[in-house]
């Protein structure tokens, strides 16, 4: 049955646990316009903000040094936003819509975006001079001096996010720190540059007790999907959950046949 066919509520996952591959995105740029649109009009936002054209490194021979830059902070961030906000396009194309979004580290910014918080505008902003500080010579460097260097790149971070015009969320946005929705709170600068351990047990744990019962991580990877077993009930033997990751299961996404995967892979 299609996905949006399925018991229970569905979460869009925004996941940001690593790097893209080089590559990532590519089947899904060739087999349909509107990622391809969505993902050019994503890395024209966002190249003026960087060293080299987004998709030159995103798509770049795997090993090469255009590759490698994937591995740099200031690249990975961009191409990850990129991404998910692509991926996002094109699941609403399909009619897949999500009832509840979680956005992780790099993945919230792409998440509040989802959640109406900022414009696409205001996040490409935010994203961008993020990753232009990160790469800059203020950036981060090794040992004791890349922590001072950080906390300055995130006072300068916030002095952008100052100047943005959040609006509270248009669709429910839990976040990875409080593991509790998000409100007025997204008009703080410093509620998206917070550092703290993230929760997302807890944060499944209430999407769950919500009736979040399909689970769809957008991102480079399902790095958040294989979590889900070791957080719920339902991912064992006889559960009632699916978790689906649109790097690896955007076939059965789109063609919504009968019987789709209804576990977590491990």
């Amino acid at each position: 049955m299609p996905i949006e066919a399925r018991k229970g509520r569905i979460a869009f996952l925004f996941s940001a646990a690593t790097a893209p591959r080089p590559g990532t995105g590519r089947e899904l740029r060739d087999a349909f316009p509107v990622f391809a649109d969505a993902l050019d009009d994503l890395c024209g936002r966002l190249d003026p903000y960087l060293e080299l054209p987004l998709k030159s490194v995103l798509f770049a021979d795997d090993g090469t040094r255009m590759a490698a830059l994937l591995e740099r902070e200031s690249f990975a961030g961009p191409a990850v936003f990129a991404l998910q906000v692509a991926q996002y396009r094109l699941l609403r194309s399909w009619g897949v819509l999500p009832d509840v979004v979680f956005g992780q580290a790099a993945g919230r910014m792409a998440a509040a975006y989802a959640a109406g918080v900022f414009s696409l505008a205001d996040a490409c902003h935010a994203v961008g001079t993020l990753a232009r500080l990160l790469g800059g010579p203020a950036g981060p460097k090794p040992h004791s001096a890349g922590t001072v260097r950080l906390d300055g790149v995130l006072d300068a971070y916030g002095r952008t996010l100052a100047t943005l015009h959040p609006c509270a969320p248009r669709l429910p946005l839990v976040s990875d720190i409080t593991a509790r929705p998000v409100g007025t709170e997204t008009a703080e600068p410093e509620f998206w540059v917070r550092r703290a351990p993230l929760r997302f047990a807890e944060a499944a744990g209430l999407l769950h007790r919500d009736g979040v019962r399909t689970w769809l991580e957008l991102g480079p990877g399902d790095r958040l999907t294989r979590l889900l077993p070791e957080c719920l009930p339902d991912f064992r033997p006889g559960g009632t959950a699916s978790a689906f990751a649109l790097s690896r299961d955007w076939a059965v996404l789109r063609s919504g046949p009968a019987a789709g995967p209804s576990q977590a892979h491990p």
